[in-house]
């Protein structure tokens, strides 16, 4: 069944905040929504925490940072 709402999380080397975010988002009470990651080519550990707290189809992995390939 799809779900109501997609939550996405832009994320490039976000590994101090996403454990906190993903966390906050796993205990709200509406619970009919969907977490999509999309990785901005990050060189820290944050994709393989996310990883391990989605499933692997809820995480798009880009091969660099979009937001300054573009500057």
């Amino acid at each position: 069944m799809k779900k109501q709402v997609s939550v996405i999380i832009p994320n490039f080397n976000g590994r101090n905040y996403l454990k906190d975010c993903l966390n906050s988002l796993n205990q709200q009470h509406f619970q009919d929504f969907e977490i999509i990651l999309v990785d901005n080519a990050s060189t820290d550990d944050s994709l393989s925490l996310a990883r391990g707290a989605l499933p692997g189809d809820q995480t798009i992995v880009l091969s660099e940072n979009s937001v300054s390939a573009g500057r």
